[in-house]
C-alpha cells in the first residue's frame, strides 16, 4: 500500500513538472553545447562545472523518462560509461577510447531525444515549455551526428577538413559540433568540409533532417493543438 501511494505521489509530481523539466533539459544542453564545448577547449578549467552540468542533465532526462525502465537504463548506463571513457581520453585519446566514448554519447542522444519526443508530442495542451523540449530534441540530433563524425574522423583520418580526432579535450573532437550543427541548419559555412564519401553522406542526410524537422514540429503541434481544442467541447 506505501508503496502504491508513493508511487502515485511520485506520477502526481512528475506530471506537474514534466514540462517545466523539458525547460530545464534546454538550459542544461544548451550550457553543455554553446559553453561546455568551446570551454572544453580552452585553457579554462571548466571540466568540475561540466561535469555538474553533466550529473544534472542526466538527472533531469530520467525525471522526464519516468517509469520507461528501458530508456532510464539507457540513459544511466551510456551517460556513464561515456563520461568515463572520455575521461580517460584527456590522457589516452586513441582510436579505442575516442569510438568508445562518442558510441556511448551516441547512445545516450538517442535515448534522452526518445523520451523528450514522447514529452514533447504526448497528450495534453502545448506550452512553451513543450516547445523548448522541441528544441532538446533538435539539439539531440545535432550531438549524436557530432558524436557519428567523431567516430569516422577516428576510423579515417582526414575525412572531415579542420578538425582532428586526437587532442586535450573531455566530450567531442574539435569542431565537429560546430560542424554538425552548421550542417543541421544548413549553415554551411565552408571552414569544415566532408571529404570521405561516407561522411559526405551522412552530412548530406543531417541536412535533410534539419530541414525537415521544423515541418514536422509544426504539423505535430498544430494537431495535438487541434485535437486539445476539440476534446475540451
Amino acid at each position: 500500500m506505501r508503496y502504491n501511494d508513493a508511487l502515485a505521489r511520485y506520477e502526481s509530481w512528475r506530471e506537474r513538472w514534466r514540462d517545466p523539466i523539458l525547460t530545464a533539459l534546454l538550459i542544461l544542453l544548451s550550457l553543455e553545447v554553446f559553453v561546455g564545448e568551446p570551454l572544453s577547449r580552452s585553457k579554462v578549467p571548466a571540466a568540475p562545472v561540466l561535469v555538474v552540468v553533466w550529473f544534472l542533465l542526466v538527472m533531469s532526462a530520467v525525471l522526464v523518462a519516468s517509469r520507461h525502465w528501458i530508456a532510464i537504463t539507457a540513459i544511466l548506463l551510456s551517460s556513464s560509461f561515456a563520461l568515463g571513457t572520455n575521461i580517460l581520453r584527456v590522457n589516452d585519446p586513441s582510436n579505442l577510447t575516442i569510438c568508445l566514448g562518442s558510441g556511448a554519447l551516441m547512445v545516450f542522444m538517442a535515448a534522452l531525444g526518445w523520451i523528450v519526443w514522447k514529452g514533447v508530442f504526448g497528450p495534453g495542451r502545448i506550452t512553451h515549455h513543450r516547445i523548448q523540449g522541441a528544441v532538446v530534441l533538435y539539439l539531440c540530433i545535432a550531438l549524436w551526428f557530432a558524436a557519428l563524425y567523431e567516430i569516422s574522423v577516428a576510423l579515417l583520418p582526414g575525412s572531415i577538413s579542420g578538425v582532428a580526432a586526437h587532442g586535450h579535450y573531455l566530450v567531442l573532437g574539435r569542431g565537429l559540433v560546430y560542424y554538425s550543427l552548421t550542417t543541421l541548419t544548413s549553415t554551411g559555412y565552408g571552414d569544415v568540409l566532408p571529404t570521405q564519401p561516407m561522411v559526405r553522406s551522412l552530412s548530406n542526410l543531417e541536412a535533410v533532417i534539419g530541414q525537415l524537422f521544423p515541418a514536422t514540429l509544426l504539423a505535430r503541434i498544430v494537431t495535438l493543438q487541434l485535437q486539445e481544442r476539440q476534446s475540451g467541447h
